[in-house]
C-alpha cells in the first residue's frame, strides 16, 4: 500500500490573555502535541500553531484590577504562557498573540474583501449593561436565575443546576458581578457575517 503524505495544519483553542494556563489548557495542548508528533513521525508535514487570545472584556478587566495597560498584562501573560508550553516540552512551531501586527492587518483584510461583497450585516442586538462601570456585560459577566428551573447563583448563558440555554436577558433577578448592581437592557448594532449565503456551498463541501 503506498504512503500519501499529507500537509497538516493543527491548532488549539486559544487561551485568554487574562490569566494563567490551567490544566484544561494543558490536557488539550498535550494532546494535540502526540498527534502531531505521531504525524510526523509517520512521515507527515504538520505545522502546530496557537496563540494567546488577546481581546476582549475580560482581558481589559482584569488590566484595569491590576492598574496596567492592557498591552501590559497582555505581553506579561504571553511570556508566561510560553515559558509554561515549553517546560511541558510541547512543541508548537509557532506560539504568538492575537496582538499582533500580522493579525491586525490579516483580520482587516478578510473583514473588507467580505464587507465589500455584501458579506457582512448589521444587527441590533438586545444585552444587559451595567449603568456603574459604563459596560455592556458578557454572559459570564452576569449571574441570576435560571429562568427555567428557577436556581439561584446561574451565569447569563445556561443553568449548570438543569442544564437549559438561554439568553442573558432572561435571566431573573440578574446581577451584575463587576458593581453588585442591576444591569440594565440597552440594544447596540452588532456586526455578523452572512454565514447563510454559504449553505450550499458548506453542505457540497
Amino acid at each position: 500500500m503506498s504512503f500519501f503524505k499529507k500537509k497538516m495544519l493543527v491548532t488549539c483553542a486559544l487561551p485568554y490573555s487574562n490569566g494563567s494556563i490551567h490544566l484544561g489548557h494543558l490536557l488539550e495542548h498535550i494532546q494535540a502535541d502526540i498527534w502531531v508528533r505521531y504525524n510526523r513521525m509517520i512521515g507527515h508535514e504538520v505545522w502546530f500553531i496557537c496563540a494567546d487570545d488577546a481581546h476582549g472584556t475580560a482581558v481589559m478587566l482584569k488590566s484595569k484590577k491590576q492598574n496596567i495597560l492592557p498591552e501590559e498584562l497582555i505581553f506579561k501573560i504571553y511570556k508566561e504562557h510560553k515559558y509554561d508550553f515549553s517546560n511541558f516540552q510541547i512543541s508548537h512551531d509557532n506560539y504568538y498573540s492575537t496582538h499582533s501586527k500580522e493579525n491586525y492587518n490579516l483580520v482587516q483584510k478578510i473583514y473588507n474583501l467580505l464587507d465589500s461583497d455584501g458579506y457582512i450585516k448589521e444587527c441590533n442586538v438586545s444585552q444587559l449593561y451595567d449603568d456603574k462601570e459604563k459596560i455592556f456585560l458578557p454572559d459570564r459577566f452576569v449571574k441570576g436565575f435560571c429562568p427555567s428551573c428557577e436556581s439561584e447563583d446561574q451565569y447569563g448563558d445556561h443553568c449548570e443546576v438543569c442544564g437549559a440555554v438561554y439568553s442573558a436577558i432572561d435571566l431573573v433577578n440578574p446581577l451584575s458581578v463587576l458593581s453588585n448592581s442591576v444591569p440594565i437592557v440597552r440594544t447596540s448594532v452588532h456586526l455578523f457575517f452572512n454565514l447563510p449565503f454559504f449553505s450550499d456551498f458548506l453542505e457540497k463541501w
